[in-house]
């Protein structure tokens, strides 16, 4: 079956890397799996071995006809040709469990899932992706590193995080023209850190970021377009140090900055 460019299809073709990936989830007795994008079934194959019930959606009319006649004898298939963008994760998790989610995520979509799989969280204690290795590597980033961005704050504020493993282009059919990384997110039952506005926590990570080759002082006082005095006011009062990065304020700083602004400004 000859793979879609209009859907980023590259079929993972290493069942080693496969029953790999589906091992990261740690499935137990009695676990749902929800896995995005199932393809032709490389890892559909190791999950119904494992789990008591696998929810497959995959968004090819194509992949679903095969997939239908290759797991027919599967009674813990449930099978949903949709986009995952769409589907509603309440109506999809069981109200004894939740759903532990798997997928090899197409770049086009790698944000829109993540975003969908933050605002579903209370349903999903546990997912491992396979993403490009540079997205990857920001998901996993640490404070001071080049990779520290709003990305890593957003999902780890919610998360902990871990890169397992990557995998070299000659593992899928075609070959992509880069390398991927299988990543897990262990959500959380609260954010790290509590903040009266998540919102406009978000907002300022993302106005710090908006300009990260300035010192925070600076990138902060054009975004919120305040003076820079009350910008350091600010700064100190929190304990940060003006002339810093962006890059390099942890998520606790991140919080303790935008509860001084939002006072601030409201």
């Amino acid at each position: 079956m000859k793979p879609k460019k209009s859907l980023s299809q590259n079929f993972l073709i290493n069942d080693r890397a496969a029953k790999k990936i589906v091992d990261g989830l740690n499935i137990q007795e009695g676990d749902t799996v929800l896995e995005i994008g199932a393809g032709k079934g490389a890892l559909t194959t190791h999950l119904l071995k494992k789990a008591k019930k696998v929810i497959a959606v995959e968004i090819d009319k194509r992949l679903c006809r095969n997939l239908e006649q290759r797991f027919f004898e599967k009674d813990n298939l449930v099978l949903i040709n949709e986009n995952i963008l769409k589907l509603n994760f309440e109506n999809l998790a069981d109200k004894k469990s939740h759903l532990k989610v798997i997928g090899n995520l197409p770049y086009q979509i790698t944000s829109p899932v993540l975003s969908l799989l933050l605002e579903n969280r209370r349903f999903i204690p546990l997912s491992v992706l396979m993403v490009q290795k540079e997205v990857a590597k920001r998901i996993c980033a640490q404070p001071g590193s080049r990779d520290w961005s709003p990305l890593s704050v957003a999902v780890q504020f919610y998360s902990e995080v871990r890169l397992l493993f990557s995998l070299k282009p000659t593992s899928f059919f075609p070959p992509p023209k880069v390398e991927s990384s299988v990543i897990r997110i262990t959500f959380l039952k609260g954010p790290k850190v509590h903040v009266a506005d998540e919102d406009f926590l978000f907002t300022v990570v993302r106005s710090a970021f908006g300009q990260r080759r300035k010192i925070i002082l600076n990138s902060l006082s054009a975004s919120f377009n305040l003076p820079k005095k009350d910008i350091g006011f600010i700064l100190d009062k929190v304990k940060i140090d003006p002339k810093r990065r962006p890059e390099t304020l942890s998520i606790r700083e991140f919080a303790d900055l935008s509860s001084a602004l939002s006072n601030l400004i409201n």
